[in-house]
């Protein structure tokens, strides 16, 4: 035992016992035994064993996070279902440790370190073949099974942060090692509905294939048609972030070998009870993506490097004592340039031909705190996914090679149908729903529900042979008309908790 704590158990138990001699009297005093204060030095014992400790006194340790299930609804247009206790993507269980020490008055050094969920089913992975949301391809198992069969999992999850940071009060903070990169902005949540509403469409039902009207299955998901959910990427970095003044904050950040690096102002104020928030930003990535392979004369590593750019801006208003908030975002990402080739940064999937994307949405309503337990928010939304499937020379969907034999390589999928020759592609959704905080438990209940409709234009070509399994095949060619493709409405319902501690 430390020594120092040794002496201080001593004196609280010594003290302990005068104050029990005083309240009942030197009669009473001689009942209380010759080892009351033993008992208590050793129950104090007991407590520092079985007590998580720091590593030292000067670097401060809080352990934080949050516990975040959903049950999801779903109706493809051809089937529903409903998938019990997944994690939310939209913001996911995770927990954080965070430590801070002075150094002077004026600096400080700390760090971050958090770990989100990756075990089992997640909002973004399901799918309508697998409520786990690890279909394996490639497993040695056998087709399409998942590799959570018997509900055990091989790890928790992975590190969206694990970095330290300095800060000068007057000069800024830099940060160093995986951290939010500086860039684009997505819409700045003051209505408290980023739990069941997020900012990005490919959060609960991305990994859902697309159904034709014939209910045939597309080689599709709805996140190929919207945007990547990259907003700031989380990369090894150099960061810098600026004091407050007058509102703004500067940010900017270099990653990785300074092939990704980008720029960010954002504000906040309130001015005669009406909050503002805002932002914008602007990154660029010209990392190559590495190759199965690893040849240094393969040119996924010397040969041209890819040049995608991406901004994106947001501004979000309330009026405080109403509680009426609107707030939205724009992002677009530029993919063509000379010599391109695709990283897969923003998805671009699809190289020289890749057509610019973009993506905006607009969120209204009411939060307040009518019930007297915290806030409580009604909103409806609007939003719009432009060409984020698309290339200028029609990108293929193909149905995957089928399965035959394990040990199988690569997708291995069969009976999906082919989409090909891709030219445009346009993803409108819109929802309503509520948000109740809690504030007595630090947690938020909420109920959602989103609509996704999708246009997908390729240039006609050949018809199919078997038309009731699938639409007429779109494929490029030069003077190929533009053809839409029938595909299905999807409709999600999303209810849960974030329990934060």
């Amino acid at each position: 035992m430390n020594g120092a704590l040794m002496k201080a158990s001593s004196r609280f138990a010594i003290a302990a016992a005068l104050g029990l001699i005083v309240g009942v009297g030197s009669a009473n005093a001689a009942d209380l035994g010759g080892n009351c204060c033993a008992d208590l030095e050793e129950r104090i014992a007991e407590l520092e064993a079985t007590t998580a400790r720091k590593g030292n006194r000067k670097m401060s340790l809080t352990i934080t996070g949050q516990v975040h299930r959903t049950v999801l609804w779903w109706d493809d247009g051809h089937s529903s279902r409903t998938y019990y206790g997944l994690d939310n993507t939209n913001s996911s269980s995770r927990f954080i440790m965070l430590g801070s020490a002075k150094v002077n008055p004026k600096v400080s050094m700390g760090f971050e370190i958090m770990i989100e969920i990756e075990a089992g089913g997640t909002s973004s992975k399901v799918n309508q073949l697998d409520e786990d949301g690890k279909i394996a391809h490639s497993s040695p198992l056998g087709n399409n099974v998942s590799f959570n069969q018997s509900n055990v999992d091989s790890y928790f999850g992975d590190a969206r942060r694990v970095a330290w940071w300095i800060e000068h009060a007057d000069v800024g903070r830099m940060t160093v090692g995986r951290f939010d990169s500086a860039g684009v902005v997505n819409t700045i949540d003051l209505g408290g509905i980023g739990v069941v509403a997020s900012s990005s469409f490919a959060l609960v039902n991305g990994s859902f294939f697309l159904r034709g009207s014939n209910g045939q299955f597309f080689n599709m998901t709805w996140a190929n048609l919207v945007d990547p959910a990259a907003s700031q990427g989380r990369v090894e970095l150099v960061r810098y972030d600026s004091p407050n003044w007058q509102g703004f904050i500067y940010s900017a950040s270099i990653a990785e070998a300074g092939d990704y690096w980008g720029h960010m102002l954002r504000y906040a104020n309130e001015f005669n009870g009406v909050r503002v928030a805002a932002g914008i930003g602007y990154e660029k990535s010209t990392d190559r993506a590495t190759p199965v392979t690893v040849d240094p004369t393969n040119t996924s590593f010397i040969g041209p490097r890819p040049n995608i750019t991406a901004w994106g801006g947001a501004l979000s208003l309330m009026h405080v004592p109403s509680g009426l908030f609107i707030q939205g975002h724009y992002q677009t990402a530029d993919f063509n340039d000379p010599g391109h080739v695709a990283n897969g940064y923003w998805g671009s999937t699809g190289g020289a031909t890749k057509k610019d994307a973009d993506q905006w949405l607009i969120q209204a309503g009411i939060a307040k705190n009518w019930f007297g337990i915290g806030n409580t928010a009604l909103y409806g939304e609007y939003g719009r996914a432009n060409d984020w499937g698309a290339e200028t020379n029609g990108r293929n969907f193909a149905g995957a090679t089928a399965c035959t034999s394990p040990p199988f390589t690569g997708l291995c999928a069969n009976n999906f149908s082919t989409i090909a020759g891709v030219v445009d592609t346009e993803v409108t959704v819109w929802g309503v729903g509520l948000s109740q905080n809690v504030d007595a438990a630090a947690a938020t209940l909420y109920l959602g529900y989103r609509n996704f409709s999708a246009e997908v234009v390729g240039r006609e070509g050949t018809t199919a042979t078997n038309a009731t399994v699938v639409p007429p095949t779109v494929t490029v060619t030069a003077t190929g008309t533009h053809r839409s493709i029938p595909v299905e409405d999807f409709h999600a319902v999303i209810g849960g908790a974030i329990v934060r501690f």
